[in-house]
């Protein structure tokens, strides 16, 4: 038998209800002074309802952060980039030079690493204020709400994209 409209509004109403009613529930154990193992598990029962596997997944992620392990190997791997950017365009130094170098917080090693910095910070600048005209780029997040935070991160994996994707076609 076919729902009458009305029918179909009726149930419509009733899963929106439902919604609302799962998401002020979240929000009140949240707001608890303290929780217990029965209430993290409720918020987790509800939070299934609203989540999809895949949001799932994102919230075990960011729930769960990098392990001491994870951060030491993301710091070695970008220790290593400013190495080898380093040698690269130092032509007949040497990693133990550099090795030697970096220990030293004035040497030519930090002052190269300032300049490719600022040199970054500046394109980065010039590239958000030729795609947003009339806005104040924010050189420091922190000064930024959630909403703007959200929308720079968006912005900055845009802008990554865009670049792999032309230094692609230009290898091509």
């Amino acid at each position: 038998m076919a729902l009458t409209n009305a029918a179909k509004q009726a149930r419509w109403r009733e899963r929106h209800i439902a919604k609302r009613r799962n998401a002020q529930r979240i929000v009140n154990l949240l707001v608890r002074k303290t929780l217990t193992d029965e209430h993290v598990e409720q918020v987790a029962a509800l939070l299934n309802t609203f989540l999809s596997r895949h949001g799932v997944r994102v919230l075990r992620g960011a729930v769960k952060g990098p392990t001491d392990k994870e951060m030491d190997a993301y710091w070695r791997e970008q220790e290593d980039r400013w190495r080898e950017g380093w040698l690269r365009e130092h032509h007949g130094r040497t990693a133990a030079e550099y090795k030697r170098l970096v220990q030293d917080s004035n040497s030519e090693v930090w002052d190269w690493r300032r300049a490719k910095g600022e040199a970054s910070v500046g394109a980065e600048r010039r590239a958000w204020e030729r795609d947003h005209p009339g806005e104040e780029w924010q050189q420091y997040q922190c000064g930024m709400t959630d909403r703007e935070y959200t929308d720079y991160r968006r912005w900055l994996r845009q802008r990554d994209r865009k670049e792999r994707k032309a230094e692609r076609e230009k290898s091509i």
